[in-house]
């Protein structure tokens, strides 16, 4: 089962991305994404913030990663693991960082607002914000089937 929960929200995500990427306003979703603002990166909050996120995201501090640790051998390579845990985490970031901003894009452009103006943090981005994205794509039942079972899977995937 978590070969399936752990690989799937990949191959959605590309699928995603891939019908993101085709629609009108997607590159300046994109363009927004990656260029930096440099006056906010002298901010301490941004950085306090990142710092934040990055030991949320990689799970230290729940005790996951000692509870799965008592299923390795007593030899396992933990410095490894842990690198590939923070190489897969960034990757992952980065690649929806890349999904979202394209229906971003896509969302300011139909609603004449600004990128930061569409956006919305936490839940309200996933769960309001991508959905209405959705909503507008033909197709747009069949799209918010694969978006939901993907967010089921990160969720029984993280439960786990």
């Amino acid at each position: 089962v978590v070969y399936v929960t752990a690989t799937l929200p990949y191959v959605i995500m590309t699928i995603l991305l891939v019908r993101g990427v085709l629609l009108p306003g997607a590159g300046d979703g994109i363009r927004y994404f990656i260029t930096p603002n440099i006056d906010r990166l002298r901010k301490p909050k941004v950085w306090i913030d990142a710092a934040v996120q990055i030991f949320f995201s990689v799970g230290s501090g729940f005790g996951t990663h000692i509870a799965y640790a008592s299923y390795n051998k007593f030899h396992n390579d933990c410095k490894r693991d842990c690198i590939i845990t923070v190489i897969v985490n960034s990757f992952t970031s980065i690649f929806s960082g890349f999904v979202i901003f394209s229906y971003l894009g896509y969302m300011s452009l139909k609603t004449n607002k600004e990128i930061d103006k569409v956006a919305t943090e936490g839940p309200g981005l996933v769960f309001i914000v991508y959905p209405e994205a959705i909503a507008t794509l033909p197709g747009s039942v069949g799209w918010a089937v694969i978006f939901f079972f993907m967010l089921l899977a990160l969720g029984l995937d993280s439960a786990v």
